[in-house]
């Protein structure tokens, strides 16, 4: 009868409904944890889409129950993450990741389809994931037929696993690798890790509750080429900015800091690269500008099935033109030309490269940074 009259007390309901109501909220904004199970696995494929960020975007601000909105960002083209198992690439790569299971990851590169002159194949990263860490352990590339494996040793370590708020850890990473008659490569780095916030992020995906995380990194990579008896090191200092959620395998958002260049992509739907420029005609032909964003200089290239006479031209996003980079005759094949920004003044921004050929047109997005 106690027990009645105890729960039907007015006071005590309500101040079980507000502890409750408390609990929820609370939980509402909390804080999140990334452990490994956030981590990518084999089979995992992840479309990302690439922005520039517009003036008026803060991405380098963070904090304790902090908001971040993206949600302006506007996609200008997509790339897809693909992981798989270690021992289904080369089997000469797994001579290197496998023993000792050096790594249990690879992520198949992409990027290099606009440079078929380059001859470079079959572009790997590798990783070690476990428990306690993400590790970056190597990249593995085939030049002219020679597998190029450099593992990293000790490891790059991404992630120190579990990620909580205010977590900070360093790490350094090196490797090399010399083939005979070919040349040397040698790779050392730096990360300083910190996360440094936590709260809610928006991009066009969707919003988010998000631990940020803070990369600097320092890193020197040395070159000599035998053939030519030519060496060069190269010193790079840049800093990642990565917002993490639960279950999404890679970062919600990532910026990259290197110098004036500022990269971001993130994680999106699929969408219609149109940007509302009347195309005419049809087959379209594939336009690709490489590396997007530019700097300075980048490589167009496209292929004709037939001999044709085309223009292709720089426009901004009101259409109008603002260079010209070639107007004449080509034969069939493959062609590459040469995007120098710097012969005029671009501002950073969207533009667009417009080809023109036998009445059709095709249009590819890049960012000038």
């Amino acid at each position: 009868m106690k027990s009645t009259l105890l729960y039907s007390n007015p006071l005590l309901t309500n101040l079980t409904l507000l502890i409750i109501l408390l609990i929820i909220s609370l939980n509402g904004i909390a804080q999140i944890t990334i452990t490994n199970n956030d981590m990518p696995s084999p089979g995992d494929t992840i479309r990302k889409s690439v922005s520039v960020i517009t003036p008026g975007l803060d991405y380098i601000s963070s904090g304790a129950d902090y908001t971040w909105d993206f949600s302006a960002l506007q996609p200008i083209t997509q790339t897809v993450d693909t992981f798989v198992t270690v021992n289904s690439v080369p089997f000469l790569y797994q001579l290197v990741f496998i023993p000792n299971v050096v790594a249990n990851l690879a992520q198949k590169f992409t990027g290099l389809e606009a440079f078929p002159q380059i001859p470079v194949t079959d572009p790997y990263q590798f990783y070690r994931k476990t428990t306690s860490n993400y590790n970056d352990v190597g990249y593995a590339v085939t030049v002219s037929g020679i597998p190029v494996p450099i593992r990293l040793n000790p490891a790059d370590v991404v992630y120190k696993l579990p990620l909580v708020f205010n977590n900070k850890d360093s790490s350094n990473a090196s490797g090399q690798l010399g083939v005979p008659g070919l040349g040397f490569i040698s790779i050392q780095r730096k990360r300083v890790n910190h996360v440094d916030g936590w709260g809610t992020l928006t991009t066009p995906y969707g919003t988010f509750n998000v631990l940020r995380l803070k990369s600097a990194v320092t890193e020197t990579d040395s070159i000599f080429i035998d053939s030519i008896g030519f060496g060069q090191q190269i010193q790079r200092n840049y800093i990642e900015y990565k917002w993490l959620t639960n279950g999404k395998k890679q970062p919600l958002m990532q910026v990259t800091e290197e110098g004036p260049l500022v990269q971001v992509n993130y994680i999106d739907n699929i969408f219609d690269p149109g940007v509302g420029i009347p195309e005419i005609g049809i087959p379209k032909i594939a336009v690709t500008v490489s590396p997007n964003p530019v700097d300075d200089y980048a490589m167009i290239a496209f292929e004709l099935e037939q001999a044709a006479r085309m223009r292709l031209s720089v426009v901004n996003m009101d259409g109008k033109e603002i260079m010209q980079i070639f107007h004449g005759d080509l034969p069939a094949g493959q062609h590459f030309h040469l995007l120098d920004i710097t012969r005029k003044q671009f501002p950073r921004g969207l533009y667009l490269l417009r080809l023109e050929t036998n009445g059709n047109q095709s249009t590819q997005k890049f960012i000038v940074q």
